[in-house]
């Protein structure tokens, strides 16, 4: 049902062969539809507010996910949107969005037609990796030996130099770690994104651009590797995800 005239937020963009479907509620309980245009389609659902003002809370951001998350089972490719596209109308949505950018969109679709992301967290177990960072350095062996025999206040400075070499060690390690991680995964994967770490304890932050076809050897593979790496390191695997990491849309408004 068309809705000219109420503003719109958009989610997405998905191919408008019609075979698809939005099943997922989207922000504020509000029917999904597909806003066609030609070959392409924008995932859009009426703006709660009378005003087209859009609250930004948890369960909108929640929202926002799990709109496009369903769609990814639904469409042969969703292009994600970032968080917070509100346009006037329906014909803004056809005008101004799909329509003048068709042809990029359409490229992209194409391009990442059966493709999904999956993000992928590496982190260390704390005492594991302390104890592998002092066992192999004489200094922070020495330090540590310093620190426990003598009183709190006695040993500042060495708790403070201690601190800078099992940072300067993490470091070392996470480079380290991170590439090796990488490039056991990187061959099931068609693109890999790296970030930087969100704390201390992450060796790696990645997301992997895989096709349908390849995810149980992915997942075979990390299994194999989480294995491995028991205890020192755990995994956090989540997805399948609309490819956010690898999406380039320069017609957000």
């Amino acid at each position: 049902m068309a809705s000219d005239g109420v503003p719109q937020y958009v989610y997405g963009v998905v191919p408008a062969d019609g075979r698809g479907r939005a099943r997922a509620p989207g922000i504020g309980g509000e029917g999904v539809r597909v806003i066609r245009a030609g070959r392409v389609g924008a995932l859009a659902s009426p703006v709660p507010d009378a005003d087209g003002e859009l609250p930004a809370g948890r369960e909108e951001l929640r929202a926002h996910a799990q709109v496009l998350e369903a769609a990814l089972a639904e469409f042969a490719a969703v292009l994600p949107m970032r968080f917070g596209i509100v346009m006037p109308s329906d014909a803004a949505v056809r005008d101004e969005l799909l329509g003048p950018h068709s042809a990029q969109l359409e490229a992209q679709l194409d391009e990442l037609a059966g493709k999904f992301e999956m993000g992928l967290k590496a982190l260390y177990d704390e005492d594991a990796i302390l104890r592998e960072i002092v066992t192999e350095n004489r200094e922070a062996r020495a330090l540590r030996a310093a620190i426990a025999a003598a009183p709190a206040d006695a040993t500042y400075p060495q708790r403070i130099r201690l601190g800078e070499l099992i940072a300067a060690g993490l470091d070392e390690r996470r480079l380290v770690d991170e590439r090796a991680i990488a490039e056991r995964l990187e061959r099931f994967a068609i693109a890999v994104d790296l970030r930087p770490p969100i704390h201390e304890r992450m060796a790696l932050n990645a997301a992997f651009l895989l096709d349908r076809e390849r995810l149980g050897r992915f997942d075979e593979e990390l299994e194999l590797l989480a294995a491995e790496s028991h205890p020192r390191i755990g995994f956090r695997l989540t997805g399948p995800l609309p490819p956010h990491s690898f999406v380039e849309l320069s017609v957000e408004r």
